[in-house]
């Protein structure tokens, strides 16, 4: 990953992460260590870029709540893909960032396997309502 980024530091190409592997092999918390290491070698310390990498590290949090569920081998699985581009300015900062989603497993919504759960969103939901509502 450094050499990653010195090499677009130096070059001024665009870098690319791809993070794959089994259920329950760790990307959704090796993409949040990706970011985590991003902010932090980026941070130049003014309020404005702590603001902003502090706003796109929060994103994630909400983003797994409407793509992850239970399932039989993991209790908090992606059931989603997202691209994560995070912009950088000629200073080396981070000025923005887009999350995109893919492939959610729709069919979740309406059944899911003995054992399994439903999106956490829902159960969040329902947690924060009120008793008139639940």
């Amino acid at each position: 990953l450094m050499d990653a980024c010195a090499s677009g530091r130096s070059s001024g190409a665009n870098q690319s992460i791809i993070i794959s592997g089994e259920s329950g092999a760790g990307k959704t918390e090796a993409t949040k260590l990706i970011m985590q290491y991003l902010a932090t070698v980026t941070a130049t310390g003014s309020a404005d870029a702590t603001s902003l990498s502090t706003r796109v590290l929060s994103a994630n949090p909400l983003l797994e709540s409407f793509g992850n569920a239970r399932t039989l081998r993991n209790d908090n699985s992606s059931r989603f893909g997202k691209f994560i581009k995070i912009q950088f300015s000629p200073e080396r900062r981070i000025v923005g960032a887009t999350i995109n989603n893919y492939l959610l497993e729709k069919t979740r919504i309406c059944k899911q396997e003995e054992g399994e759960r439903n999106y956490h969103i829902f159960y969040q939901l329902i947690t924060g309502a009120s008793p008139d509502l639940a």
